[in-house]
């Protein structure tokens, strides 16, 4: 370590241990930065086919199915709502346990079909724009967020075929109709977790622990 004041002086070798060991650290520091956050490419190359082309086709049938129960849905809304509320209160009749309280029961039927319709159009326009997004963008976070999306969606299709369609009253191709469209998104899932997507992606940036404690 070189004084200001005597530049001549030598310094100990006390000194010298501590300039390598504060270069190390350094040198260790930027390393893991580099890790933690990798710099993209400047041209990726145009993305694989499965999340451009081949994704979408299945979304875009999934997006079919949908707007298919959304708009049946819509036109049969007060027949939906009376079945959804007698369901109800032949559950308060038989397992008043295990049902909804009676004096919701009005309220419950007249609110939950169209708030699942309307989610149905939510979910896919969610996962339109990641989807979009994951390929134009380069963007592995996007592709992620498209997966949880999807991921809920899955959820909450079974849900919302028993509630708005599983009656003798309703046409009965519509719950047919709601697992095509289970069925399509999970394709649309998997296409974009297939090996080319994964190479063609940016690295994950996601955080190591072990990393983050070596760096306090």
């Amino acid at each position: 370590m070189t004084d200001p004041d005597d530049p001549d002086r030598i310094p100990t070798q006390a000194e010298l241990d501590a300039e390598d060991l504060a270069a190390i650290a350094r040198t260790s520091r930027d390393r893991d930065d580099a890790v933690l956050y990798p710099s993209r490419p400047d041209d990726p190359g145009p993305a694989p086919a499965s999340l451009a082309s081949h994704a979408r086709v299945a979304w875009w049938g999934a997006a079919i199915a949908g707007s298919v129960s959304v708009v049946y849905g819509f036109t049969h809304l007060g027949l939906i709502a009376d079945l959804l509320r007698a369901r109800l209160h032949e559950g308060v009749a038989t397992d008043p346990a295990n049902a909804g309280p009676e004096g919701g029961i009005d309220q419950m039927a007249g609110f939950f079909p169209p708030f699942m319709l309307i989610m149905i159009v939510v979910f896919l326009a969610v996962e339109y724009a990641f989807l979009v997004a994951a390929a134009s963008r380069h963007s592995r976070n996007a592709r992620n967020f498209f997966l949880a999306t999807v991921v809920v969606n899955l959820l909450c299709i079974p849900i919302g075929i028993d509630l708005l369609f599983a009656y003798p009253e309703i046409w009965s191709a519509m719950t047919v109709i709601g697992w095509v469209q289970f069925a399509l998104l999970i394709i649309a899932a998997v296409l974009t977790l297939r090996r080319t997507v994964e190479q063609w992606l940016p690295p994950s940036t996601r955080m190591r622990p072990t990393r983050m404690w070596r760096g306090v």
